[in-house]
């Protein structure tokens, strides 16, 4: 939301789709103004009452008076405005407001365009924030390959299925937020599992019928508290060596049985060859491109003093933790 930027949006607006004039706003002020009225309308400018109600609003607003009530220049020329809220993952960044005038009138078929285009701009907004986010993301041990793959799963639905893209955007930020959490925070499993599940979506979207998921969590389970980062990170190593040509299975169970919390992982993917399962778990080996089995292992080991349980086949593998119930 920068001004160069809003300049360049508003002037391809105003040219291509014919409106009277268009301006583009952040929260607070006009970044650009372009088309009628240009002698008296500039950036800088507040921006009109319908900006903010569509901003509280979260909603596209058509207002037939447009500027009428609110500029004192007496030939000013123009009417209606249609305005479009446009957001970031974390609330709203601005807005688009087209004008019409004599000449140029706001029909439906271009208010509905003008929606439209405002949920695409949204999208790469928060495409281009997660962008940024990455190199943290990065710094935090993910996966390198799951943030580009990310990225351009949300990339590939943007076009067509914009709705998709923000929910994809939303469920992206989520995981970076919990993989930059404090490590010293312990968290609910409840907490962990929706975790779990904004990595799944975004895995999901990816993979489409050939990734099948089930959490199962007893009601009892989601309270007890225990480090972060400790079940997604089996979720993504199970996706990640797991997944073959064919559809992956993948259930995550959880339950509290004398006084101790267990949490499996279990997939039917390729398993893990017999010679590398006694070493994948030690310090070392896995790390680098995500967080690792050992990693969780050793974390584990160093609150409990037990580390995971682990089972491979030629059909599958399941991963157990277990956590003490305070």
């Amino acid at each position: 939301m920068t001004e160069s930027a809003a300049r360049l949006l508003a002037f391809e607006l105003f040219e291509k789709l014919g409106f009277g004039a268009v301006a583009v706003t952040d929260t607070h002020s006009v970044l650009a103004f372009v088309g009628a009225g240009a002698d008296h309308h500039a950036a800088g400018d507040q921006p009109i009452r319908p900006v903010y109600e569509a901003l509280a609003q979260n909603r596209p607003l058509l207002a037939p008076l447009g500027l009428r009530v609110e500029c004192g220049h007496e030939a000013c020329p123009l009417g209606a405005a249609a305005v479009v809220p446009l957001r970031l993952s974390d609330g709203p960044a601005g807005a688009v407001v087209a004008f019409a005038t004599a000449g140029s009138p706001l029909d439906q078929t271009t208010v509905e365009t003008l929606e439209a285009l405002g949920d695409q701009l949204s999208v790469q907004l928060q495409l281009s924030e997660l962008q940024t986010a990455t190199t943290t993301a990065l710094q935090a041990q993910m996966e390198p390959h799951f943030v580009f793959n990310a990225l351009n799963t949300i990339a590939s639905f943007i076009r067509t299925d914009p709705e998709h893209a923000r929910r994809l955007v939303l469920a992206f930020a989520e995981h970076l937020r919990r993989r930059l959490a404090r490590p010293g925070e312990f968290v609910t499993l409840e907490d962990e599992l929706r975790h779990v599940r904004a990595y799944l979506e975004l895995e999901q979207a990816r993979f489409g019928a050939q990734l099948e998921v089930k959490v199962d969590a007893a009601s009892d389970a989601l309270a007890v508290r225990l480090p972060p980062l400790l079940v997604q990170p089996l979720v993504e190593n199970a996706i990640k060596h797991g997944k073959t040509d064919r559809t992956l299975h993948l259930v995550v169970r959880a339950r509290v049985r004398r006084g101790t919390l267990r949490v499996t992982v279990r997939d039917d993917g390729r398993g893990i060859a017999r010679e590398a399962l006694d070493r994948v778990l030690e310090p070392g080996v896995g790390e680098g491109t995500g967080l690792g089995l050992a990693n969780v292992n050793r974390r584990l080991t160093a609150h409990y003093g037990e580390g995971v349980k682990l089972r491979s086949f030629p059909f599958g593998t399941v991963v157990r933790l277990e956590v003490p119930v305070a």
